[in-house]
């Protein structure tokens, strides 16, 4: 005798509606990941010169963090200017300020973080994952 029964169908409307919710919410999350791809790369791009200055694009200056470095380490900026740092490394980074002016969540792949400076002075700041590297905004 044969114990396999089909089941009742209030049980199959049941779980036919459950994988349909579940397929629909990985439709949702696909959306949500190439939304968030597609504006990462929206970003403006930046040039750094031999002195260590970066030149304003339309998003205005920017700090690059590459190979477990801020790229410029040092950038002059003047009163009023917004900075970004934008994490071009495979693993998280952060931007910490030394005296606690500000702090970014951790920032994954294609992540940004932008601060703007209202008042001149020397701003110190690192990564609390990898504190070797440190970085300095001088706003003027």
């Amino acid at each position: 005798m044969n114990s396999w029964r089909r089941p009742s169908d209030q049980a199959h409307r049941t779980t036919t509606r459950c994988r349909r919710g579940l397929a629909g919410a990985g439709i949702a999350l696909m959306l949500i990941m190439v939304a968030a791809t597609v504006l990462a790369a929206c970003g403006g791009s930046t040039t750094t010169t031999s002195a260590g200055t970066a030149t304003s694009t339309a998003s205005g200056p920017q700090v690059i963090m590459k190979n477990t470095a801020y790229d410029p380490a040092t950038l002059t900026i003047k009163v009023g200017q917004t900075v970004t740092w934008v994490n071009q490394d495979p693993m998280q980074h952060d931007v910490v300020a030394n005296k606690g002016e500000f702090k970014s969540s951790l920032l994954a792949s294609g992540g940004t973080f932008s601060f703007k400076f209202t008042q001149a002075g020397t701003y110190a700041y690192y990564c609390s994952i990898h504190p070797n590297m440190l970085g300095t905004i001088i706003v003027q």
